[in-house]
């Protein structure tokens, strides 16, 4: 389960289909430097430590400190690559999986929708419901139940979120919108582009 955050402004906040590259450990935060992109992200979890199979939610949040401007899905919604992961590793640092894959729907159109305006100093994001200890399946392996212990989460998102609206550039009037979609994902850029800091959890045994 998901909770959408909508754009929100940080003067209201403080007073009102290629494969993906299997991400490496850097125990660092990375912002948002590129050209005229600046910003950053964030992630906080409810809890701490959680017992294997019990609930727990990780808050994600995108500050855009740069001008004004859209960014691709940036609520994470599914029936579209996602322009992040939500990456797992142990204690040893290594990279376990996705904590948000899911499989994709049969959606096959883009909409304006997927495309969100984030005004300078305004954040987006949306708040995850996860499983303690469950990684879910990808195309390379099963779903697993993880061993208690210490692990790390981070946001990892990738050069995509910058892909430029393509419905708002010029196209043919009967360009067919399934055929647009697939160039979309044919193209879609899933290197790394920058990353939140790391927040620790503990899985305890039930």
């Amino acid at each position: 389960m998901r909770l959408i955050i909508a754009v929100m402004c940080l003067t209201l906040c403080i007073g009102s289909p290629a494969a993906q590259a299997v991400p490496e450990w850097t125990g660092e935060k990375h912002d948002l430097d590129s050209n005229s992109c600046r910003g950053s992200a964030t992630i906080a979890v409810d809890k701490e430590t959680v017992a294997l199979g019990e609930p727990f939610s990780v808050d994600i949040r995108f500050l855009n400190r740069g001008a004004g401007d859209e960014f691709y899905n940036p609520f994470l919604g599914g029936g579209l690559p996602r322009p992040a992961i939500l990456a797992i590793f142990n204690s040893e640092h290594k990279y376990l999986g996705d904590l948000i894959q899911r499989e994709e729907t049969s959606r096959v159109k883009l909409g304006l929708e997927d495309w969100t305006f984030v005004p300078t100093l305004c954040y987006v994001g949306c708040v995850e419901r996860l499983t303690a200890g469950h990684v879910p399946a990808t195309a390379a392996a099963g779903s697993r139940a993880l061993k208690p212990g210490e692990y790390f989460v981070q946001m990892i998102y990738v050069k995509s979120f910058l892909a430029k609206n393509s419905l708002k550039l010029e196209r043919k009037p009967l360009e067919d919108d399934e055929k647009m979609f697939r160039q979309f994902e044919r193209t879609f850029d899933r290197s790394e582009l920058f990353r939140s800091s790391v927040v620790k959890v503990r899985f305890t045994a039930k």
